[in-house]
């Protein structure tokens, strides 16, 4: 297998030692994924950058812009370039925090070196939850889109079929991950390009048509820009207030950059590959997603998000038939396939590799960081994914998914923010932009409980069920890896 360009053999075999003897101190024989390199170094640049893109281009801007645009109208425009400025900012410190702690635990082991092994244990927990509703949310919107791809408006089995296809998603992705690292890799690369391929042509093609709604009187496209969900001009304050809700909404669209430092051990020239992948996938997913939105919003009224949530569900699709007609809801109903199949594989390959470090760290039970004699995957960590996304998938609906997702990811950014800051000398991170992006996601979140809180009083079923699953998740969650950490040192002292 490679090896790091900045790691000799005698080098491998120091850090060998050293973890063999840490954990012969605490009584207990523990293979590293470092030392041991269980996992290969076989990601290059355009892997990770595709790793990045494939988790973020997904469900944000084909499902849950329509949402977003339910809500704050044509300034979900806006809603997607604050998302890309909060991105940045916390896309910052993991940068930081991927070259310092190299590990294919991601965000729980940089929450585990800030904050120690029980709160990094529940941070685990969660993220791991917040995995679980991403992928949900991709297998969800690709179900949707197959559905009412090949059956007519109003079929009574379009729930059916995409029930179906987003079991087929799962099936089939679950198998690539199986494979191995090389081929995960690879497929991500093919379905990445295709997608923004369809992407960047729907905007060359739509742009113009797109202009010359807005210059003309008579159409009512983006016009007002701030407006609410039935078209009623609002104030540039209040309008703006409602673009940054919309942020909170959509905040999921840009989970993927988080899945970067979990390859950190399977990338090869991580001191380079690593920041530039993270930078990368936000500027370029912030870039397409202001200009797809813009040119689907500008294109077909935004009001009938709002008043048929279903079509939410497919809201680019029927953005582009007013201008393309029947051929442009069919090529980017193969768009969103496509986007939403790497998006899940993208979610899979990350949340195995941190599933595998938790349970090594003993946060998790020891049988989920087996790993393949032959394709060096950790095989049970995704299959347990897999199962556990596909019932989610098939019990929750669109938007509780979505709302679940953002407010989870808000939560665990707010804390790697934090853990930047108390990590900063270690990592060597300047101290304003941690801090920024833990003030700002802090204020979504904020801003976000209060949208759900307003909503429910609207009798917004959602809504509710969102507000009663997450403090629900959340104490879960803590009390699992509580729980889980006290049963494995209990173990762990009665076999020594």
């Amino acid at each position: 297998m490679d090896e790091s360009p900045h790691e000799s053999t005698g080098q491998l075999e120091l850090k060998r030692k050293e973890d063999q003897s840490s954990s012969h101190s605490h009584g207990v024989t523990e293979t590293s994924i470092v030392s041991e390199r269980e996992l290969s170094r076989e990601l290059g640049f355009k892997e990770a950058l595709s790793i990045g893109l494939g988790g973020t281009i997904g469900g944000g801007v084909f499902s849950v812009l329509g949402i977003a645009a339910g809500f704050a109208g044509p300034a979900a425009i806006l809603s997607f370039a604050f998302g890309g400025v909060l991105a940045l900012l916390i896309g910052y410190s993991y940068a930081k925090l991927a070259l310092r702690f190299q590990s294919a635990g991601g965000s729980y082991t940089f929450a585990k070196e800030a904050f120690g092994r029980y709160f990094g244990g529940a941070f685990g927990w969660l993220l791991w939850t917040g995995y679980l509703t991403s992928c949900s949310l991709y297998a969800y919107t690709f179900g949707a889109f197959f559905a009412h791809m090949v059956l007519p408006e109003g079929s009574p089995h379009a729930n059916l079929v995409s029930a179906v296809f987003a079991a087929v998603l799962i099936i089939l992705s679950t198998i690539i991950n199986l494979v191995g690292v090389k081929e995960t890799g690879k497929s991500q690369n093919i379905i990445v390009l295709i997608k923004v391929i369809i992407l960047v042509g729907f905007v060359a093609i739509t742009i113009p048509a797109v202009i010359k709604n807005i210059i003309d009187p008579d159409i009512t496209y983006l016009k007002p820009f701030f407006a609410d969900a039935e078209g009623n001009k609002l104030n540039i304050v209040t309008g703006l207030a409602m673009a940054v809700v919309g942020t909170s909404i959509l905040f999921v669209a840009f989970e993927g950059m988080e899945l970067i430092p979990n390859a950190s051990e399977e990338i090869q020239n991580p001191e380079k590959n690593i920041p530039r992948s993270i930078y990368g996938t936000v500027i370029i997913a912030t870039i397409i997603y202001i200009l797809v939105a813009f040119t689907a919003l500008g294109g077909t009224d935004y009001t009938i998000f709002a008043s048929d949530p279903e079509k939410a569900e497919y809201a680019l699709a029927i953005a582009a038939t007013p201008i393309l007609g029947a051929a442009g809801f069919i090529i980017v109903s193969i768009g969103a396939l496509f986007s939403t199949a790497s998006a899940f594989n993208a979610s899979l390959f990350g949340s195995s590799r941190m599933t595998y470090v938790m349970a090594r760290d003993r946060i998790f039970p020891q049988f989920f960081q087996t790993v393949s004699k032959k394709s060096r995957v950790p095989f049970i960590s995704i299959l347990t994914i897999s199962g556990i996304t596909l019932i989610f998938t098939l019990v929750l609906d669109l938007a509780q998914i979505a709302q679940l997702a953002s407010s989870i990811f808000l939560i665990l950014f707010a804390i790697i923010s934090l853990s930047s800051l108390v990590l900063r000398k270690k990592i060597k991170a300047n101290f304003i932009i941690p801090l920024l992006g833990f003030i700002m996601a802090l204020s979504l979140l904020g801003i976000f409980i209060w949208h759900l809180i307003n909503q429910v009083k609207q009798d917004d079923t959602n809504a509710r069920v969102t507000l009663i699953l997450l403090p629900i998740l959340i104490v879960v969650m803590i009390i699992g890896s509580i729980v889980t950490i006290k049963l494995q040192e209990r173990s762990k002292k009665v076999s020594a």
